[in-house]
């Protein structure tokens, strides 16, 4: 629900702060922008009218993203995880629709905070895991996103796994998000949440997402390798975290 007793002006003040720091997060790693700006925005606008924005800006930012790095980009890699992603996300509408899935929710949480964790505070393994591993975690993302809209994070397990570049890290999950958050703009006009409030929101929204480029863009050319990959994990660390709450 959203606030009915909040000023309009300071409402909307808060919307592009919100849109702006979730999106500069967005512009460096590639992701996580959602995950940021998804709380506070139910809080505001309500569920529909916050989700369809974030879904619509969301999308913008990372086809941008892929746009200016579109050399780093591997289409081969980028085909293979859509399939897998899309083969799980029909699994997992399927299965929302039918179970009470609530129950994997800590448990998603949990591989997660454990993966962050290792990666912050172990040494890399310098021998990578087999391909059937990496080929679940890809289909356990589409599931996860298909059930709850937020697979997002076994998607960057697998990337940070396969990408060591910042470049083609950021490259690759801007490019699949792209694809894969297709699906979720469709989904969210068939359920008539397009309405006027929601276009203005939108073209709103705009003025700091570009801003949000520009800013992440600055960073990311700055950041090194090994500092990257911390804001990776971190991030990773508070998504993980944030579920199991």
């Amino acid at each position: 629900m959203s606030d009915p007793m909040m000023p309009d002006f300071l409402k909307l003040a808060l919307y592009m702060l919100i849109v702006f720091y979730s999106n500069v997060v967005q512009a460096l790693t590639g992701f996580a922008g959602v995950m940021l700006s998804i709380p506070p925005l139910i809080l505001l606008y309500g569920p529909d009218t916050a989700k369809g924005v974030i879904n619509i800006l969301s999308w913008l930012i990372c086809l941008l993203i892929a746009w200016q790095n579109r050399q780093y980009t591997q289409w081969k890699q980028v085909r293979h995880i859509v399939l897998y992603m899309l083969a799980g996300m029909m699994l997992g509408i399927f299965l929302y629709r039918h179970i009470d899935a609530s129950f994997l929710v800590p448990f998603y949480g949990l591989i997660i905070v454990c993966v962050a964790l290792k990666n912050l505070f172990l040494k890399p393994q310098d021998r990578p895991l087999p391909e059937w591993i990496y080929t679940l975690v890809l289909f356990g993302a589409g599931i996860i996103h298909g059930m709850f809209v937020s697979g997002g994070a076994l998607l960057v397990i697998y990337l940070a796994a396969k990408f060591k570049d910042k470049y083609l890290f950021r490259a690759n999950v801007a490019s699949v998000w792209c694809i894969v958050n297709l699906l979720l703009i469709g989904a969210d006009f068939q359920k008539g949440i397009y309405t006027a409030q929601f276009f203005k929101m939108t073209a709103l929204g705009l003025i700091p997402l570009a801003l949000a480029l520009w800013t992440g863009n600055k960073i990311h050319r700055r950041i090194n390798q090994t500092a990257f990959r911390r804001v990776t994990y971190v991030l990773l660390l508070a998504a993980g975290s944030s579920i199991l709450l």
